[in-house]
This record gives C-alpha cells, structure tokens and sequence, in this order.
C-alpha cells in the first residue's frame, strides 16, 4: 500500500497523455483530475501515517514514471493536432486550445514539481539532469540553483524570494519570486564558474542548455503544429510557473527567521492531506525536508505538532483571491504561529511585518510569550 499510493502521480500525468491520443474532449482529461484531486484532500481525514519503504528502484520507480509521461506529453499533443482529433482552427476550437493549455499548464506543474524538486536534491548525477530538464516545463531555468544554495540557507527571511510577505498577494510574488529565482541561479552559477578559472560567458554555463531549451520546445511545437500549437506550449509554460511559484508561495507564508538564527520545526508550513501527500510526494511535509535537504521523499515524516495549514487545494484556490485567502487562512493562522510558535526575536519581526502589511498587531508588544515548539 505504501508504494503504490505514490502510483497517483504518474496515473495523472499518464491520463493526459491519454486524453491527447484520444482527442476531441479528452483533451481536458489531465486537467479533470484537479477538482476530483481538491473533493477528495477535502474531504478524507489529514494523513499523519509514517511510511515504510526501503530506497531502491521500487521506490524510484513512480517518479520514473511521472518523467516519462511528462516528456511524452507534447509528443502526444502535437499527435492530436497533426492526426486531426485535436483540431485548433473551425468550429469547436476554442475549446479544444483551452482544454489543451489547462492540462499541458496543469501537468506541468502537478505533480511535475514535487518530482523535479526530488531530483533537485538526489546525490544521483543522471536524477539532477533529469530533473533539470523538467524544469523547462514550468518555464524555469536553473531554479534547483538558486532553491538549493539560496531558499535552503536564507528561508523566511528577507534574502529568500521564495518566502513570501505577509500582505503580499500571490500575483505579486510570482513576479518576484521568478525574478529572485532567475537572479539568484545566474548569480550562483558564475561565481561557481569564475571558481574554476572561467567566464560567466563560458560555454559551460548551464544557462545556455536551459534557454535552447525552453526556446526549442515553442519553435518544434510551431514546425510540426503551427502557430496555435505554439502560442498553446508558451500559454501551459506560463500556466506551469504561475502554479508552480503558487506552490512556493503557500510553503512559508508570512513566515519570519532571525537571519542568524537556526532553523526549526515552526519555520514552514505543513500541508498533511491524504491526497497530496502522495500527489507532492512527500514534500507538504515540508519542515521535515527543510531539517534535511538530502531526505529522500519516502522517509519525510509527518510533524503534526508543526504548524500546519488546511488542504493545500483550498489554498491554492484561495490564494488567487487574495482578500478570501488573507482572511480565512492567512491571517488567522499567522496570529497562532506568532502567539504559538515564535520566538521573542521573531515575535519582533513579526509586529514589523504586520505594520508594513498594514494588519493588526495581534501580539500588543507583549515580550514574555512561550517560545518556539521546537525550541523546547
């Protein structure tokens, strides 16, 4: 059972697949999976079970898989516009691009992001350039960089653009955090090169793969599907990022960090659903990954006691409504971190960041409140 919950990632990313070789309107196939996905993480209860898997091929296989029906997946798209069944110009076309964006946009995201954020972090040469190369889909460079040697050190505070601030709404923080991102990997990738001797111009720099890359996807989609082909893979690339920046939005909102402080079981927050966990593969146990990068998805352990959030679906769909997600979820769960969890010196960040984001200061300049859950 334990393995083959984690077959729900790969089932999803396959059924797009799928829907493209059919065509017509099984094109919205891989993006149906989304509201079916949300009702269930509603509904069942949160999932706080230990999982008992042994690394190996087995283990490895589900994200395997999820890799190869990504890679298939514009192959597949641009068989359902050569072969006619998923026609983009007449009658009846305009859904069928906007089915196709939805799921190419959707799948490229989710579960596209746990899975390369695995990868990411593997000591395994082949998984990092596999998982480099499903950057592209979310329209991402050299993001594992930047993830890895900046948001791993710099986590809530104010040198990580992937810690978004409280007030900030999530169109916001997208464009802030795709620029952070796209800085902090050309920043980390010269000085890693100017350390062996070389330019930040050199050949060498992963850059120049990435870019041809995310150039070469569009231009081969406009060879072999046209135009509409095109502006279909740019609109689901764009689709990805804003969902995948999302992701990061909702893993450490509002959160704050004395930057010389070390970092603990209240520094992110935890989304335990019985269906993301599998879908995420593991990494809504997110404090636990942030104890240690190198903690491969199948022995992250759930922290119940840690701050959590509801189903990490709803705050998704909140999140892009903003006064809704402010309101219900936000703010009110950043009020019992602060009262909670935080220690003194980040109950002082906090009422700072409070004013800047013109919210109450729900902490009255009280100073003696428990300290941080994992302090203790």
């Amino acid at each position: 059972m334990d393995h083959s919950r984690y077959y729900l990632g790969p089932l999803t990313t396959g059924g797009g697949v799928v829907g493209f070789i059919l065509g017509g309107q099984w094109v919205w196939l891989g993006i149906a999976s989304f509201p079916l996905l949300m009702t269930l993480d509603l509904l069942l209860p949160a999932d706080h079970g230990r999982r008992k898997l042994s690394p190996g091929f087995a283990t490895d296989l589900p994200l395997y898989l999820h890799a190869l029906f990504l890679l298939l997946l514009y192959p597949a798209f641009l068989y359902s516009v050569m072969t006619g069944v998923n026609p983009l110009t007449g009658p009846g076309s305009g859904w069928q691009i906007a089915g196709s964006i939805a799921t190419i946009g959707w799948l490229s995201a989710v579960p596209n992001v746990p899975v390369v954020h695995e990868f990411w972090h593997r000591r395994n040469r082949f998984q990092q350039r596999l998982g480099y190369l499903c950057n592209i889909f979310f329209m991402d460079l050299n993001r594992d960089i930047g993830h890895v040697k900046t948001h791993h050190l710099f986590l809530d505070t104010a040198r990580d653009s992937d810690t978004a601030e409280r007030g900030e709404n999530v169109y916001r923080f997208v464009v802030r955090a795709t620029m952070g991102g796209y800085l902090d990997a050309i920043h980390v990738e010269a000085e890693g090169l100017r350390r062996r001797g070389l330019s930040p111009w050199n050949w060498r720099n992963r850059g120049y793969q990435q870019l041809a890359l995310l150039i070469g996807i569009p231009s081969v989609c406009a060879m072999l599907g046209g135009a509409i082909a095109a502006v279909i893979c740019i609109g689901a690339m764009l689709m990805g990022k804003v969902l995948a920046e999302s992701f990061n939005y909702h893993q450490h909102y509002g959160l704050v960090r004395a930057p010389d402080g070390p970092i603990l079981k209240h520094h992110a927050w935890n989304h335990l659903g019985a269906i993301v966990r599998p879908l995420g593969f593991e990494i809504t146990n997110h404090i636990n990954h942030h104890l240690d990068s190198y903690t491969p998805y199948h022995e992250l352990q759930p922290e119940p006691e840690a701050p959590q959030m509801p189903s990490l679906f709803l705050c998704f769909v909140l999140g892009f409504i903003p006064p809704l997600y402010f309101a219900h979820i936000a703010r009110p769960r950043l009020k019992d971190w602060d009262q909670r969890f935080a220690t003194d010196a980040e109950r002082e960040l906090a009422m700072q960041a409070n004013q800047k984001a013109g919210w109450p200061n729900w902490l009255g300049g009280e100073k003696n409140h428990r300290g941080a859950l994992s302090a203790h």
